[in-house]
């Protein structure tokens, strides 16, 4: 008979609705904790994913921009105004006429600058970053 009333003490225990109710909270915090760390990690796989494809797409945009260069660059055209241009070169029948100083001529420095080539593919030529003033430079070694 004690038995059985141990039995009934314990299980009366343990379906008590406080105990109940304990229980299953840190079930639910037990379950909750590593679903949530699943998440935060998704999230962050799923972010980087995203970054990754914009990657992607900006280097076959340059990519496809190379090619387009590399095909103008071996194109007859490309030649023909190469020899034009830089050896004197006309063809039979034409006649070349000189004009000194006329603003409408673009100057050979023009022509080298990066924003007045015929492609303009971003990243072609990389600039290097201006220096910076010694007042910048005393702010950094003491601030950052």
């Amino acid at each position: 008979m004690i038995i059985k009333n141990k039995n009934n003490f314990f299980l009366s225990f343990l379906f008590k609705q406080s105990v109940l109710t304990v229980i299953g909270l840190v079930l639910l915090v037990a379950i909750s904790i590593p679903l949530a760390k699943n998440l935060s990690r998704r999230y962050r796989i799923n972010n980087e994913i995203s970054q990754l494809d914009k990657e992607i797409q900006e280097i076959e945009k340059k990519n496809t921009d190379l090619q387009k260069l590399i095909k103008y660059l071996e194109s007859d055209q490309f030649a023909e105004e190469q020899a034009r241009m830089n050896l004197g070169l006309k063809k039979e029948g034409e006649s070349v006429a000189i004009v000194k100083n006329d603003p409408s001529v673009k100057k050979e420095e023009e022509l080298l600058q990066p924003e007045k080539q015929i492609f303009n593919i971003p990243g072609l030529e990389k600039s290097k970053p201006k220096p910076a003033s010694n007042p910048e430079q005393w702010l950094r070694y003491f601030f950052k």
